[in-house]
């Protein structure tokens, strides 16, 4: 019934997809001038982006499942689903390192100064000297590292654990197996 042959290529493509809907949604945001800063705004444009591959990855994954009679296993989903969100975790560490890099290496200093400046008004009043102090030298820590290896090799390994526990949760929701009383798939029921 599952062909493993095809599994691959049809999960590798809807990686592709998946990661060219997210860099076009970063370009949208860039081009719009939405940056993710504050504590809300972050949150909200994290699970938008979120909402949108978990949809792209469902609608793919069903596609796949009815080429396959209809039938997938949970190993099968979970693999379909784990191979599409690595490939637009690659695709999308490697946008970034590229975008940060040499595209737009002010891009994310001026995120973080935004941020520091949103953060220094928000704590104003609320937090002691010291503790504004201490969170604003966590955000100029995070600056150092802006557009490293490290920092982007650290992203993909998060994209990929994330990736797998939303492929676990979709594969568990998609699974379809034969049904057991079909006596065309069982060899008969009595």
């Amino acid at each position: 019934m599952e062909s493993r042959n095809i599994l691959f290529p049809e999960a590798l493509k809807a990686g592709l997809i998946i990661g060219a809907v997210g860099i076009a949604l970063f370009v949208l945001y860039y081009v719009a001038g939405i940056q993710p800063v504050g504590i809300l705004k972050p949150i909200m444009l994290l699970i938008l982006g979120l909402a949108i591959n978990v949809v792209i990855l469902v609608v793919l994954l069903k596609k796949y499942r009815t080429s396959q009679e209809g039938i997938i296993s949970f190993l099968n989903a979970f693999l379909f689903g784990l191979i599409a969100l690595v490939t637009a975790g690659i695709i999308s560490t490697a946008f970034n390192y590229f975008f940060i890099n040499y595209f737009d290496p002010e891009y994310m200093k001026n995120v973080l100064q935004a941020q520091r400046d949103w953060m220094e008004n928000y704590l104003s009043g609320r937090a002691s000297d010291d503790q504004i102090t201490d969170a604003l030298d966590k955000i100029d820590a995070q600056a150092e590292n802006i557009g490293s290896i490290g920092q982007s090799l650290k992203g993909l390994l998060s994209s990929v654990i994330f990736g797998g526990i939303v492929a676990l949760i979709v594969a568990a929701i998609m699974k379809k197996n034969p049904d057991v009383f079909n006596n065309s798939t069982s060899g008969g029921v009595i």
